[in-house]
């Protein structure tokens, strides 16, 4: 109990005491920013005020200097004007006429003035001279009082008294000459004439629910003058009523700035205030604490919800520790597979322990070494995959070359493959030992390589293909020429010494080790014109490209389209896709010359001869004769003359390859056919069926034509219908079941095809034909 009561004081106290500071300095700080907020947000309001009142004073000084106002105010005997009465001599006609023209033009400058801000209610123009009060009233009206018989005389006393130019009266309820009173703020602007002065009116109530309280609806907000008076207030019941009367005694506002929390009407309320010099008015925010701290209050509950927590969860796992502390050593031994009965090593339980991480350490050590035995294997298969097409960026590589400790280069190389063509005499005696003569030469030329003193830059190589090494070697500086001598002294050592023949074929040079399996098949590339120079040569693929100056562009694909067409013995679009090749040439023939256009034939030759020999035909077997195809093309003396001799050529190629395929091809289809007499019920396509027969989808559907009269699909639909029909007879299936039965999932499609096939429906025909 002990343990237990100490262990939960130690993990209750620290931390109740910093949640109670923390919640302390949280409500301190939380009343500071907001009351700071609140501040900014009253001194934004005045400066809105503040710049909307000295906008109308700028207007009003504005309107005091207009001509016309200041024509008609200082009209030469305006008064005598206003006293004229009854019958007009024809010597004033033209004088008064000027005078009221000129009365008329000050009254539409008041009267724009008016219109001007949204906030003027309307606009007084007292004339001490002439004891007269001219309006613009908010109802578009124009009217003249005689100064005693005025309705609205609230701003006399204030602009009598002040001395200023431009007077700001506090808030007042003014008299209207029609209609309940209205709750004003007038501005008394003197025009410089007398006691003449401009009363400009503006619209409290507007000011105060559209600039002071249009940003804190949730607030109080109101306004109090130097004497304390409350100039503006949502409840008009409050208007020029002391401020003491809904704040306490004890707080001084009027004119200060600052923030306090209190008790008001049994609420506690956050009161905020902050004066304007200016106006001499001090602008105030209440808001409610109790809205305002819903955070502070969630913090609060959160607090002593986990002080219980904590003190269940100290209490529960001081007990479970002081009842398991034995735990760890039980879970070690469940972890070595201790059993009951087990006799302790060493002494004890943790002489056991210590035993089995000895055995695990070990065992780690034992996979580091095999893991280390196997990175020459994975170095080899990285260093294979350069050559390959890939998707690793070279940082990637970069990165797999340091971790495998690889010291290659990976930038400024060149990739020669290096090919066995024909063995010598005393390595041929024996047909079994084929395999490993290959493997012991290509030993043979990795060790010749390590020991030739030529190759003085980095280098690596790779078994890439059956009879073939690849050199992948680091430039250094040389150049293409430099590249060639160094292979022509190698390939010359090694056909010195190795008693056999070799071709390297080199591809173009490499920027970077991204670029190597471009390389490489351009080197696979070169090899394949040993069939055309002969082999035990260096075959570089920069010699056998045209000249780049030409301007030529060779038709690959027209070139791929055509070995496609032949290989599956299609005589006539191959020979469509070849007349496309020449077509391609002929458009080219201005950049070339005759003499130029041979070689693209010879290409041409060599890479039909070259796939001829991947399918294990023998040319001189297709064509049946013995004389040299390169020299016969090259006796041509004219485009049309190979063209012809190509056309041949096609001719007896595919011939030879439908003989072979029409050999293999009723061994093929009739394993087609086994495969949709069994899996018809699964979801067949030409694809899966050739994937299972590893053939081209396209030449099993050429095939199944050919053979059988009618394409694959419509085949299969008659073998599920037929089997259908069996179901239907034979069983009690529902139509659905019997076409889900043959690879139909869908009911409507099967009923469909069904009665596309046999002219009835499924139900038609069991009602038919069904017992």
């Amino acid at each position: 109990m002990k343990l237990i009561m100490t262990t939960a004081l130690i993990a209750i106290i620290p931390g109740l005491i910093s949640n109670c500071i923390a919640y302390y300095k949280v409500s301190q700080s939380f009343r500071e920013e907001t009351g700071t907020n609140k501040l900014q947000y009253l001194n934004q309001t005045i400066n809105a005020i503040e710049m909307v009142l000295n906008r109308i004073k700028d207007n009003s000084n504005q309107l005091a200097l207009n001509r016309s106002f200041q024509n008609f105010e200082r009209f030469p005997g305006g008064s005598y004007y206003e006293e004229l009465q009854g019958e007009i001599s024809p010597e004033n006609l033209s004088s008064l006429y000027a005078y009221l023209e000129a009365k008329k033009n000050s009254l539409d400058t008041i009267n724009m003035f008016r219109m001007s801000n949204e906030f003027v209610d309307s606009v007084y123009f007292y004339d001490a001279g002439k004891q007269l009060v001219l309006t613009s009233e908010n109802d578009g009206s124009n009217l003249q009082f005689p100064f005693g018989a005025f309705y609205d005389l609230g701003w006399y006393e204030a602009g009598k008294k002040s001395a200023e130019i431009a007077t700001l009266m506090d808030t007042r309820i003014a008299k209207q000459r029609r209609g309940p009173d209205k709750h004003l703020l007038s501005v008394i602007y003197k025009t410089g004439k007398g006691d003449n002065a401009l009363i400009i009116n503006l619209n409290a109530s507007a000011i105060y629910e559209k600039i002071i309280n249009k940003l804190a609806r949730t607030d109080e907000i109101y306004v109090v003058s130097r004497e304390g008076n409350l100039l503006f207030h949502s409840n008009p019941a409050y208007l020029h009523q002391p401020v003491n009367r809904i704040l306490p005694d004890k707080q001084e506002i009027a004119g200060h700035a600052g923030f306090f929390t209190d008790r008001i009407q049994d609420e506690q309320e956050l009161v905020c205030f902050s004066a304007s010099s200016l106006l001499s008015w001090t602008f105030v925010s209440v808001s409610d604490m109790k809205a305002l701290a819903k955070g502070t209050t969630s913090i609060k509950q959160t607090i002593v919800l986990s002080a219980l927590l904590l003190v269940v969860l100290s209490v529960v796992l001081a007990y479970l520790s002081s009842l398991r502390l034995y735990k760890p050593v039980t879970r070690l031994k469940a972890l070595i597979g201790w059993e009951a009965g087990h006799r302790a090593e060493d002494g004890d339980e943790f002489g056991t322990i210590g035993h089995y991480m000895r055995s695990a350490l070990h065992e780690r050590d034992y996979y580091k070494g095999k893991l280390e035995e196997s990175m020459p294997i994975q170095r080899e298969q990285f260093k294979a995959v350069l050559l390959r097409r890939h998707h690793m960026s070279l940082e990637e590589i970069e990165a797999k070359i340091h971790y495998l400790h690889l010291g290659i280069d990976t930038r400024d190389l060149v990739v020669m493959a290096l090919s066995v063509d024909a063995q010598g005499e005393r390595n041929t005696a024996r047909e079994e030992d084929a395999n490993l003569t290959e493997d012991l030469l290509k030993l043979q030329v990795q060790d010749l390589l390590s020991r030739n003193p030529v190759l003085s830059t980095p280098y690596y190589v790779v078994e890439a293909e059956e009879n073939l090494l690849a050199l992948v070697l680091a430039r250094r500086g040389m150049d293409e020429e430099q590249v060639l001598t160094l292979a022509r002294q190698l390939l010359k050592q090694i056909n010195g010494e190795l008693n056999h023949s070799y071709s390297i074929g080199i591809g173009s040079a490499c920027a970077t080790v991204k670029e190597l399996p471009q390389s490489y098949e351009e080197a696979l590339e070169a090899l394949k014109y040993r069939i055309l120079y002969g082999s035990g040569d260096v075959l570089s693929f920069g010699e056998i490209q045209f000249d780049q100056t030409s301007r030529f562009h060779y038709p690959k694909l027209k070139e791929e389209q055509l070995l496609g067409y032949l290989k599956t013995a299609r005589v006539e679009e191959a020979i469509q896709a070849f007349d496309e090749f020449v077509s391609d040439i002929n458009a080219q023939k201005n950049n070339l010359h005759y003499k130029q256009i041979q070689p693209v034939f010879v290409q041409l030759l060599t890479v039909i001869i070259y796939s001829l020999n991947q399918l294990g035909v023998n040319w001189r077997t297709v064509w049946q004769k013995e004389a040299n195809p390169y020299q016969e093309l090259l006796d041509q003396e004219s485009l049309s003359q190979i063209v012809r001799w190509f056309h041949q050529l096609i001719r007896l190629t595919a011939a030879y390859l439908e003989g072979e395929w029409n050999a293999k091809g009723n061994q093929h289809i009739t394993r087609v056919i086994e495969i949709l007499e069994r899996d018809y019920s699964q979801p067949l396509s030409l694809s899966s069926v050739a994937e299972q027969v590893n053939l081209n989808p396209a030449y099993i559907s050429r095939l199944f034509k050919q053979i059988k009269g009618e394409p694959f699909v419509d085949y299969l639909k008659k073998v599920r219908i037929e089997k259908s029909k069996e179901l239907l007879l034979q069983s009690s299936m529902k139509i659905g079941e019997a076409g889900k039965e043959v690879g139909y999932s869908h009911s409507y499609y099967f009923i469909k095809v069904f009665k596309e096939e046999v002219g009835l429906t499924p139900g038609e025909f069991k009602r038919l034909y069904g017992s």
